[in-house]
């Protein structure tokens, strides 16, 4: 029988020397979710390995470990699960080890996991949150003409305008990362219903966009993804 590191390689397509990227689409959450730990294994085993696992979800919520709301009284407006919710929600919700409260996925959602070796290149898990963020934001303006965005906001993501267009959280485990960054791209009226109900990272479901409503631009989602690739290959991140 195969052990998941086993069937970890199977996925992994190696684009240099130590790096590796895995694309699946419309992934069953759990699955991606056990797949991230036998990734992390992997790096943790081989230091000097990256694996970006690219990715979309079925519909569903996640929520972390952390509470949404902090003791700056700048966040006192954020908004906390309620338990009592999950009633009335008609899409999986999920409990993970992650910092920050409820996220959001569903099928035009491109989402990315980094498993990267926080020793290596001297990283840390905000650094590596922000060249995400960064990466993120150049291949927009490059290849969207996006412009008003920012992520060096008190409240953590991608912001176009006071929009949020992307939710990042990452967990580190042996000093390797896992978890990671969910771009909204394409809009999704489910979704949008599910939004009406519940308050990711704290924030009311209106405060949430997807790049779709901002530019007429026809195919997003590869466009995109190829962009973000390329880029990648040049990034910090991996030298």
């Amino acid at each position: 029988m195969e052990t998941s590191i086993e069937l970890v390689k199977k996925d992994l397509k190696l684009v240099g020397k130590n790096v590796a990227f895995v694309e699946k689409w419309d992934w069953d959450y759990q699955d991606a979710h056990e797949f991230q730990k036998a990734a992390l294994e992997l790096v943790r085993q081989n230091p000097k390995l990256s694996i970006f696992i690219f990715c979309s979800h079925p519909h569903c919520l996640t929520l972390g470990r952390g509470l949404q709301k902090s003791k700056d009284p700048s966040f006192a407006s954020l908004i906390d699960f309620d338990p009592r919710l999950r009633e009335r929600l008609d899409i999986p919700l999920y409990d993970i080890k992650r910092g920050g409260g409820l996220t959001f996925h569903y099928p035009g959602q491109w989402v990315l996991y980094p498993i990267v070796n926080l020793n290596r290149a001297n990283l840390d898990v905000y650094k590596v949150m922000n060249y995400v963020l960064e990466l993120t934001t150049w291949v927009l303006k490059e290849n969207f003409g996006i412009d008003d965005l920012s992520y060096k906001e008190k409240f953590l993501g991608l912001w176009h305008k006071d929009k949020k267009l992307a939710s990042i959280g990452l967990a580190v485990s042996h000093f390797v990362t896992y978890h990671g960054m969910a771009l909204n791209l394409l809009f999704d009226e489910k979704m949008k219903k599910s939004l009406e109900i519940v308050n990711p990272c704290g924030l009311p479901g209106s405060t949430y966009v997807e790049l779709e409503s901002i530019t007429p631009h026809g195919e997003i989602f590869k466009t995109f993804h190829h962009a973000f690739k390329e880029k990648l290959l040049q990034s910090p991140l991996l030298n």
